[in-house]
């Protein structure tokens, strides 16, 4: 049958966040720190936030995860205890403004989604996202390479539930073997996708996760020569 249709998750695959805005918000508490840094610790957590998905048995995600996330994070980074309260909600009001936080296209996204959608493939984007992902793809310019754009607030459906890839494979018209999904997280894409169905292809370009039962890519366009 083959592949006919790609998915991608749109945060830390897609799009990148604003490190920029993580590294002003920790100096103003006295920590002073490289966006390289930054994202080793973003790396560091990602076996926790898989742990608790995947023991949990969570069908989707909410706030208070990834308030926990965040808590972590900054921790991780030398912020005292005290001040995180301040760091969450200075974060937060930022982020509730234009596009938020995630604006840095993921080196060479746009032009693999010119590829794919070039090709004749139907192309996705299926995120966790508050209502804005339209809003974020029409800012990147990213419009006309979407065939459906899947926003979970919109539709009340969050990854890793299948639910939220299986109304995407019936807006494109396909089966789930005919679509494959690239993410970031193994337990939110991979496992979420798999249990749609759908293969779900791991994202991880720092290498933070060792041996998986599933394909890896490190660069985003690597999707176009293994759905070709």
């Amino acid at each position: 049958m083959g592949i006919r249709a790609v998915s991608f998750d749109l945060g830390h695959t897609l799009l990148f966040p604003r490190y920029e805005w993580y590294r002003s918000i920790v100096a103003d508490a006295g920590v002073e720190i490289e966006q390289r840094d930054l994202q080793k610790r973003e790396a560091a957590l990602r076996s926790w936030f898989d742990g608790m998905i995947l023991d949990e048995g969570r069908k989707g995600m909410d706030d208070g995860l990834w308030e926990q996330y965040f808590r972590r994070f900054f921790s991780g980074l030398g912020v005292e205890n005290d001040a995180i309260d301040t760091l969450l909600r200075r974060l937060y009001r930022k982020h509730l403004k234009g596009v938020g936080l995630w604006t840095v296209p993921a080196p060479g996204a746009g032009e693999t989604l010119r590829e794919l959608a070039d090709s004749g493939l139907q192309v996705a984007c299926v995120s966790n996202n508050d209502g804005r992902l339209e809003s974020m793809v029409e800012y990147q310019g990213w419009t006309g390479y979407f065939d459906v754009m899947v926003d979970s607030d919109m539709i009340g459906i969050a990854k890793p539930d299948p639910g939220i890839f299986e109304y995407a494979l019936n807006h494109l018209g396909r089966e789930p073997e005919e679509m494959v999904h690239v993410g970031d997280y193994y337990s939110v894409d991979v496992i979420g996708a798999r249990n749609a169905g759908v293969e779900g292809i791991l994202y991880d370009p720092l290498g933070a996760y060792g041996s998986l039962d599933c394909r890896v890519i490190t660069e985003l366009n690597e999707i176009v020569q293994l759905v070709s």
